[in-house]
């Protein structure tokens, strides 16, 4: 079966600079999955790949979509499931890298298309929902885990609204949530996919999320924003960590010494959901990094447990 090598990690745990170095040592093309590189004229903002970097990684999906448009984890998996097979044909490695976790499992391991599901029935919905009013307590939970307990495991008992739909797609389908679910493909089924994980001490990685906050204020955050915002930013371009914290000082509502405070938390926390989010995911190969540790040496670890898993 053939391989694919995947690097990820939360953001500023140095996936590029691990990268780059592995590019020295095999023919690989990069395929980002980080949900913000795609845009270009946010450089700062995104942290993407320079354009030396680029040229050396081959990189694709990075600093090439306008901020006025979105892009999402169906369009990603298209995009990267047609460079794979390019990529291979000619006779090079695919090296996807990045840390948005929802990107990398479709690819994976599919989405789970919702309009092949049933339609919204609100009058079943209503049905539902009074019956939970009048019962009270776990009704629909119970309800749910006697029809399709596996999806019943994954909701929270008080999650009304994600109950509501499991139950309504087992009444209008006869067929259980979970069940459909299972027919999602990805790429799990051609490809051998270990994901190797960047895993930091979770202070060393803070501080080089503050350090690294630094340096973009430096590089010229606050005006990249600036022009940013003269523009239409659309949904997803205007989510970027550092576009609403800068604005707020641009807009007079706070000092940059708090915007930038803010971003820094703002990254710090999302970091976290990167790590929760990873350690759920299937097929992660942890790799300990030291505070003190260079990129060369990770990417030998990296190739090393790579190429002994084939």
């Amino acid at each position: 079966m053939k391989s694919l090598l995947i690097v990820a990690g939360p953001t500023a745990s140095g996936k590029t600079a691990v990268c780059l170095e592995i590019a020295k040592k095999l023919p690989v093309e990069m395929i980002s999955f980080d949900s913000m590189q795609v845009y270009k004229g946010l450089p700062i903002v995104t942290q993407a790949p320079v354009l030396a970097e680029k040229k050396k990684l081959r990189a694709h999906l990075v600093s090439f979509l306008e901020t006025s448009r979105t892009f999402g984890a169906a369009r990603f998996r298209d995009e990267a499931t047609s460079l794979i097979e390019k990529i291979g044909g000619r006779g090079r490695t695919p090296l996807l890298s990045g840390g948005t976790g929802l990107y990398i499992r479709s690819l994976l391991s599919g989405l789970f298309n919702h309009e092949d599901a049933p339609a919204t029935d609100l009058k079943l919905r209503k049905k539902l929902l009074d019956a939970q009013e009048k019962h009270g307590g776990l009704y629909l939970h119970e309800k749910l885990h006697l029809l399709d307990p596996s999806s019943a495991a994954k909701i929270h008992p008080n999650d009304h609204r994600r109950l509501v739909r499991a139950l309504e797609v087992f009444e209008l389908s006869g067929e259980p949530l979970s069940v459909q679910k299972t027919r999602r493909s990805g790429l799990r089924e051609k490809f051998h996919c270990p994901i190797f994980f960047l895993e930091r001490d979770r202070q060393d990685l803070y501080a080089r999320i503050e350090r690294r906050v630094d340096v973009m204020v430096k590089q010229g955050l606050v005006q990249e924003v600036k022009r940013a915002l003269k523009k239409r930013l659309g949904l997803t371009a205007s989510g970027a960590l550092g576009i609403k914290e800068i604005k707020t000082f641009l807009e007079g509502r706070s000092a940059l010494e708090e915007a930038v405070q803010l971003l820094k938390q703002h990254t710090r926390n999302y970091a976290k959901r990167q790590l929760s989010w990873f350690r759920h995911e299937e097929g992660v190969v942890r790799v300990p990094v030291a505070a003190d540790e260079k990129p060369r040496k990770i990417a030998q670890t990296i190739l090393k447990l790579w190429e002994g898993s084939q």
